[in-house]
């Protein structure tokens, strides 16, 4: 009887500690297939007694990892799901079936505001050092540090403006965060939002929620709304910014009827989208709907987790646990069993950490002036994405620099927030939606040139191994031919006609 074929796609950390405990649970129970363009894992170790200080970033082959579960692996990224046939299409044109599929494929990040500087962590090491150093040394004396609708992990932006208000303490330096959330961290719960509003105000961050940060004005026929915090156009003396090549400092920002308020410098962190998978349900912004259980809305044998996922927040440990909690789902469809590790999923995987408090003075010990990257981890615990429970395992077997269990708790406040998730059975058609459903069309016809270049590259493939083996089959002829003449020579072989 041939084994069920379990598919992961993606390469993301919930792919990755998918693949690894489905390898364990399962073993020659089924066939694992990991499906992923990625040749490498990146993520950053912590220093041995650091709290704030991690190591360089590293890489692990993801070649490495299918092999210890036991796996096998298609170097190409899947653009397509056909479910009834139980079968993905990849994008160089191949199909793959499956019985069971978790999909992982993480989100894409996207500039939401057209100016100023996008801060994407680990992106541009000495951006943060140059930016340090001329709130220092008094060229830049305000910075706004915005948080767009859409970014659905909002803290390194509290972090970004707690290390720059840290930094600049005595400078005189302005720095404001700006985020549409309506409380700082409010999807954290009201104890969060009280922690991080303390942490701000004692590092002197001025903090402007409850705004939503607009590229231009709002049309003549919309009145502005006192929440709308307008990104002036330029001033025609504005200098050109040599982060980007355009002109970006200064930013003038004003909020409702308002007057214009200057900054230096205005930094904003991407927004995301889903990975506008074919075949799924989907949010309008291409991320996939999926229930409690992480099955995918409408789905019998799909489920997903990670960055792809339709929810309000996301980060790699949660990540990891709703690939725990998926991986759990599919063992026990096909042995009929409950595993134990990870725990049969009874609901969606909350997002557990700690909001660190109190640890300026630490964070400053350890990211003195002068500190060439100084670490912008100091808000959130676990930082880094070496995290899962056999993820975090493996990697450190591997490593001896990473920690194979975390130090004691640091002092702050522990979060536990449940994710909410559900499909949406009635959704509502909105111009973007006309918008992403002409996109789909188009590329579904892409697939579909693909299909077909994939057949005609098939064809030829198969014609060269008819013509090699026509080849081979005349050299054969040859050498028999050969060999004949050869016996006939010695008298091996004499024609005395018949008898």
């Amino acid at each position: 009887m041939a084994r069920p074929v379990v598919c992961i796609v993606g390469a993301s950390v919930a792919g990755l500690e998918a693949l690894l405990w489905a390898g364990e649970a399962l073993g020659d129970r089924a066939e694992l297939q990991l499906i992923a363009p990625d040749n490498e894992f990146r993520y950053r170790p912590m220093n041995s007694g650091s709290l704030f200080r991690p190591a360089r970033e590293r890489g692990l082959a993801i070649a490495d990892l299918v092999a210890e579960a036991g796996a096998s692996r298609v170097a190409d990224r899947v653009d397509a799901v056909h479910q009834p046939e139980r079968q993905l299409l990849t994008r160089d044109g191949d199909i793959y079936a499956f019985d069971y599929l978790l999909i992982a494929l993480g989100a894409r990040s996207k500039r939401a505001v057209s100016r100023g500087y996008l801060w994407e962590r680990g992106h541009d090491p000495g951006f943060l050092d140059r930016t340090i150093a001329e709130v220092a040394a008094g060229r830049v004396r305000s910075v706004a540090v915005v948080v767009p609708r859409g970014a659905r992990w909002p803290i390194p932006a509290y972090e970004l403006a707690l290390v720059l208000a840290w930094t600049a303490s005595g400078t005189g330096a302005r720095i404001a965060l700006v985020t549409p959330e309506e409380h700082p961290l409010a999807a954290l719960g009201p104890e969060a939002t009280e922690a991080v509003s303390r942490e701000l105000d004692s590092a002197g961050v001025e903090t402007i929620s409850g705004v939503e940060l607009l590229d231009e004005p709002r049309p003549e026929d919309q009145p502005i709304r006192p929440t709308d915090l307008v990104l002036l156009p330029e001033e025609p003396d504005a200098r050109a910014g040599s982060l980007t090549g355009r002109p970006t400092d200064p930013a003038r920002l004003r909020l409702g009827e308002g007057s214009p308020v200057h900054y230096d410098r205005l930094i904003s962190l991407p927004t995301v989208e889903g990975p506008f998978l074919a075949g799924v349900a989907e949010d309008a912004d291409g991320f996939i709907e999926v229930d409690d259980g992480l099955k995918v809305c409408g789905s019998d044998r799909v489920w997903a987790a990670g960055g792809c996922v339709a929810a309000a927040l996301e980060h790699s440990a949660l990540g990891a646990r709703q690939a725990d909690s998926a991986i759990a789902a599919i063992v026990a469809a096909i042995t009929g069993e409950s595993s134990t590790e990870p725990p049969a999923p009874t609901g969606a995987p909350e997002l557990t950490g700690i909001l660190l408090t109190g640890h300026r003075d630490q964070w400053r010990a350890e990211n003195p002036p002068g500190t060439q990257e100084p670490s912008t981890r100091c808000l959130w615990w676990p930082p880094g994405r070496a995290v899962g429970r056999m993820l975090a395992q493996r990697i450190a077997a591997w490593d001896p620099s990473l920690q194979p269990a975390l130090p004691a708790h640091p002092s702050g406040l522990l979060i536990r927030v449940p994710v909410a998730l559900g499909c949406n059975h009635t959704p509502s058609v909105t111009a973007r939606d006309e918008v992403t459903s002409e996109v789909r069309v188009a590329r579904q016809h892409d697939i579909e040139n693909r299909q077909l270049l994939a057949v005609k590259r098939r064809e030829r493939a198969a014609n060269a191994q008819i013509e090699a083996m026509d080849a081979e089959l005349h050299t054969l002829a040859e050498h028999q031919q050969e060999a004949i003449r050869e016996l006939k020579q010695h008298g091996y072989l004499t024609h005395h006609g018949p008898v």
